[in-house]
């Protein structure tokens, strides 16, 4: 490795982790802490922020160690988080409640009261109102603990809650900022109406940066807890999704990701701010200064196959990766899955276990169950699910950003081969798995280098690092057309129906 690196900071759903990059993004030391989030029967979903702070600088305090003991110079730290979440700070940061995660759904009353500005918060944000977005858990904060309002001073993201405890500064960037529901998409900037519509305060936001800009220089106290050099700069590279979409390669116009994390997202890459009339599709800030990503969601799809799993298979197996007996009832089963149809609309996102167990909002069903059914076409069909979910997404994104000749695909799904020929049959295109398996670090990777000046662009930067060697092309089977032709037809139908 060069003598000199980048650590990247990856705060997802469940772990937190720090990869270290030299100077050609080539990654090296690495470290990871498990810190999921507590689910409540009634639909909230919490985490305290110590659980961050602590797990913040025992990664950061390995990698740094490792990158001294190979003698690099770290010369930044940049981080990228999971998005919307709030964190309620006082002046110094402290945080005054556990974090009402992305997934909470305790908001939902507020939602249906509001749910008359939805589309005027929509046509301003890129968003329609819903129980994922920071405006309504501000807003359950400001109605139902107003003593905790008071007390105060910011409402801050995960990201920019890891920001401060680098920096002691109160910044987010664009593209966080686009996930709250009170970013306009057009001004770059907080609106003011869209504060009035859901009760915030100014006062409460952080300020605003680009993604990619420097949020601040590591504090001399963070340097201590980190082993890190005080001084150094904090880049804010963006939101996880983003950052994600950046280092699988969505450079350009023509260019879509799959990504089957938590939840299942298909992003496409726009010059300007888009709008779907149905408000199916979201608009957000690139981690691209000047760009925007046009995102359609199953906000719990990329789940439901280890929820099946668990439910139907008593958990993890023997085999290296834990599905070894579900992969191969899958494989038995033709695809069609011998006329099982399943939609993945899930909307509670608890741990596994309580996935589908009739949480708020949750309305997953199976179709076509027969006395022959096997156990093994119901796994395939929740795969064959989420994938006709990112089938109708791609063709949603296509609409408003153009068409896509391929599909580069990642995340736990894509590690299965015989979902990835699903997935290309499905969407009738070949779909690209990338090799690189932190696609989320080399994004805020390539924002931060370019920042540094060591390239002149995030496209210079993504060919330098050799990200796309070694990706496997999966081409769709013309033996499986006809069925998945059905399939498409059966999944529309039954829609229209619902």
């Amino acid at each position: 490795m060069d003598t000199e690196g980048i650590i990247a900071i990856d705060a997802g759903t469940t772990s937190i982790r720090a990869v270290l990059f030299d100077r050609a993004g080539r990654p090296g030391a690495f470290a990871q802490a498990e810190n999921p989030p507590v689910y409540f029967e009634d639909g909230r979903v919490e985490q305290e922020a110590s659980t961050w702070r602590e797990a913040l600088f025992r990664i950061l305090s390995e990698v740094s160690a490792a990158a001294g003991s190979y003698g690099i110079r770290v010369e930044a730290v940049t981080i990228t988080a999971n998005r919307s979440c709030v964190i309620p700070a006082d002046s110094e940061g402290r945080a005054l409640h556990p974090a009402l995660m992305w997934q909470d759904v305790r908001t939902d009353g507020i939602c249906r009261d509001l749910a008359p500005r939805s589309r005027e918060v929509y046509e301003r944000s890129g968003l329609p109102i819903t129980s994922i977005f920071s405006a309504v858990k501000m807003a359950w904060i400001r109605r139902e603990c107003p003593e905790l309002w008071v007390r105060t001073a910011r409402m801050l993201g995960v990201q920019d809650y890891l920001v401060f405890l680098l920096t002691g500064n109160f910044v987010t960037n664009r593209s966080l900022a686009s996930r709250t529901n009170l970013f306009n998409l057009e001004s770059g900037d907080w609106d003011p109406e869209l504060l009035g519509i859901f009760g915030i305060e100014r006062r409460v936001l952080c300020d605003l940066v680009d993604p990619g800009e420097t949020a601040g220089s590591l504090a001399p106290a963070a340097a201590a807890a980190s082993g890190l050099s005080a001084g150094i700069p904090v880049i804010t590279a963006g939101g996880d999704q983003q950052c994600a979409a950046l280092g699988m390669g969505l450079l350009a116009a023509g260019d879509v990701v799959a990504n089957t994390g938590t939840g299942a997202y298909v992003i496409g890459l726009a010059d300007r701010p888009v709008r779907d009339p149905d408000m199916r599709l979201y608009c957000n800030v690139s981690a691209l200064p000047g760009r925007y990503v046009a995102e359609a969601a199953s906000p719990a799809a990329g789940v439901a196959y280890r929820w099946f799993r668990d439910r139907f298979y008593g958990g993890p197996d023997g085999s290296a990766d834990g599905f070894g007996t579900i992969n191969a009832e899958v494989e038995a089963s033709p695809p069609g899955a011998n006329g099982v149809v399943h939609l993945p609309r899930f909307k509670s996102m608890g741990p596994v276990r309580g996935i589908g167990t009739g949480g708020p909002g949750g309305r997953a069903s199976f179709h076509g169950i027969g006395l022959a059914t096997a156990r093994g076409d119901l796994a395939r069909a929740v795969l064959e699910g989420v994938a006709g979910d990112l089938a109708e997404n791609l063709e949603l994104i296509e609409r408003w950003t153009g068409p896509k000749d391929r599909v580069r695909a990642a995340g736990g799904l894509t590690r299965f081969p015989e979902f990835d020929r699903i997935l290309a049959g499905l969407c009738g295109r070949p779909v690209v798995l990338a090799a690189e398996s932190e696609a989320t670090a080399r994004g805020a990777w390539i924002s931060a280098a370019v920042r540094l000046g060591l390239y002149p662009d995030a496209a210079s930067a993504f060919a330098a690092s050799g990200a796309g060697a070694g990706d496997r092309v999966f081409e769709p089977d013309p033996a499986r057309r006809e069925a998945y032709t059905r399939l498409r037809e059966e999944r529309k139908r039954m829609e229209v129906n619902e």
